[in-house]
């Protein structure tokens, strides 16, 4: 998704007569930027000291996307390099004062701006009305806004009109879809798209295992468009875990959507994710989720160590057993980094 986003923004920068070019010679370096996890912050907080060097009265920086939207003027009170933080989608106001700041109105708008290669990502939903104890979205992204299905359908054509042969439909919780007007979910949503003349593959990510309609398997099942592929978060194996988590299901109905989609479809690719050392996870916790990922034998397991974040239920529990925020633990009048138990 804040792939999607940045294609949008610079998208709209190219329209108004912005190149591309390396950080050298640019006049412009805006920051999409992702709260997730703590690293994830880090890494934008290690770009801005960087550009601290490459900032001058005549170079502009911004900084949008969810790390905006969870800081806000604190960004700019603690980085003064920092000239703006824009709101995710909220880019017009911003390239205007670009146009005429550095008087680029004149350019002429660029043809198919913003598209590149042959995939191009489509947003079909913002934000989340779960509230899972670890997730920060619904904090930074707000609740769920499904756009309609003819206009995404429109959008997916341009896509292809412009060079596109894969168009991947995006959300937090892509399964949450529906449009405003009625019309249908997800599946019907991929019933349409799939019908786009040059269309040659659509995808989806990234669902939720308690929103998941019956419908969309036997989309998949029966399309030559749609990929046989599911990204669908476990999280963890254990259910005392995911009651903590408060993730709606348990691993009984999990097994269920895998057993169904897989007797539809035996060539079906499973990536999932999963969060290690959640608050109050024990050994015997963690040696369900290893037996869980073993049994069903996904083709991509995303793993990651839980990330404490502000704001959270879970952000304010103690973590045992893995240090939080990726930080290693020090033995007292040691140097070097404990050794894991």
């Amino acid at each position: 998704m804040n792939v999607a986003d940045s294609e949008n923004l610079s998208s709209k920068l190219l329209a108004a007569g912005f190149q591309e070019t390396d950080l050298e010679h640019a006049d412009v370096a805006v920051l999409n930027t992702c709260c997730v996890r703590q690293a994830s912050e880090d890494k934008v907080y290690s770009k801005l000291h960087e550009l601290r060097g490459w900032k001058t009265p005549e170079r502009v920086i911004a900084l949008t996307g969810c790390l905006g939207s969870k800081e806000g003027d604190r960004l700019t009170q603690r980085f003064p390099q920092l000239d703006a933080v824009l709101p995710i989608g909220q880019y017009d106001g911003f390239i205007s004062e670009l146009e005429a700041r550095y008087d680029y109105s004149m350019g002429e708008p660029l043809p198919a701006a913003g598209r590149t290669g042959v995939s191009h990502y489509v947003n079909v939903i913002e934000g989340c009305n779960h509230n899972c104890t670890f997730c920060i979205v619904p904090r930074v992204r707000g609740r769920e806004r499904s756009f309609s299905i003819p206009d995404l359908v429109d959008r997916c054509r341009e896509a292809v009109a412009e060079g596109a042969r894969e168009v991947v439909l995006l959300g937090q919780n892509v399964d949450a879809y529906r449009d405003p007007e009625g019309r249908g979910g997800l599946a019907a949503l991929l019933r349409q798209v799939e019908t786009i003349p040059g269309l040659r593959r659509a995808r989806f990510m990234t669902s939720h295992p308690r929103d998941l309609e019956p419908e969309l398997l036997e989309v998949m099942a029966a399309s030559d468009v749609v990929c046989r592929e599911l990204q669908l978060p476990i999280q963890s194996g254990d259910d005392r875990v995911l009651k903590r988590m408060a993730r709606g299901y348990l691993t009984r109905d999990y097994r269920a959507i895998i057993d169904r989609a897989r007797m539809l479809m035996p060539d079906l690719g499973i990536a999932t994710d999963v969060i290690v050392g959640f608050p109050g996870e024990t050994e015997e916790m963690y040696l369900s989720t290893r037996r869980l990922v073993e049994e069903i034998g996904f083709d991509v397991v995303h793993i990651a160590m839980y990330s404490p974040r502000p704001g959270t239920y879970a952000g304010g529990q103690p973590v045992d057993g893995v240090p939080a925020g990726g930080r290693r633990t020090r033995e007292r009048g040691s140097r070097r980094p404990a050794r894991p138990p």
